[in-house]
């Protein structure tokens, strides 16, 4: 007979409270995601692209008979082996700003020095760094203001 069994097509209440109740306190004991600290890690990651991209560039100019450069433009900068072939391509972190004061080709003579040493200015939503190419120097550093 059919008197006896019961129709289970849902959850009960007191299923959906226990639920609910379990995931407020999973909610509860970790952190909300600080968006703040995100954006900072991205620039500091975007700063040591940076960094690596421009000791490529260098040991391209070292190592080849092409010429290699880096050309800032205002929202990403290129890397560039002979005139126009493009190596890569990276975009700036949202809010950042980069003043390269004049000349926007980062590029080195066959020793590896700069050939146009000069200080660029880095704006971000948190810091402002200054990227130093030094005169006679194959090395450069960015320290923040």
């Amino acid at each position: 007979m059919l008197l006896n069994q019961t129709n289970r097509n849902g959850f009960t209440l007191l299923e959906v409270l226990f639920v609910l109740t379990t995931l407020s306190i999973i909610l509860l004991l970790f952190p909300p995601i600080n968006m703040d600290a995100i954006e900072k890690k991205q620039e500091k990651q975007f700063l040591e692209t940076f960094q690596f991209d421009v000791l490529y560039v260098q040991s391209l100019a070292l190592n080849t008979d092409k010429k290699a450069f880096i050309r800032l433009y205002k929202d990403h900068y290129k890397i560039f082996q002979g005139t126009n072939k493009t190596i890569a391509e990276r975009f700036y972190p949202s809010g950042m700003l980069i003043d390269p004061r004049g000349n926007v080709d980062i590029n080195f003579n066959e020793n590896g020095t700069f050939l146009y040493p000069r200080t660029i200015k880095i704006t971000t939503k948190h810091a402002v760094y200054d990227a130093v190419f030094q005169l006679g120097k194959g090395r450069f550093y960015i320290a923040e203001k």
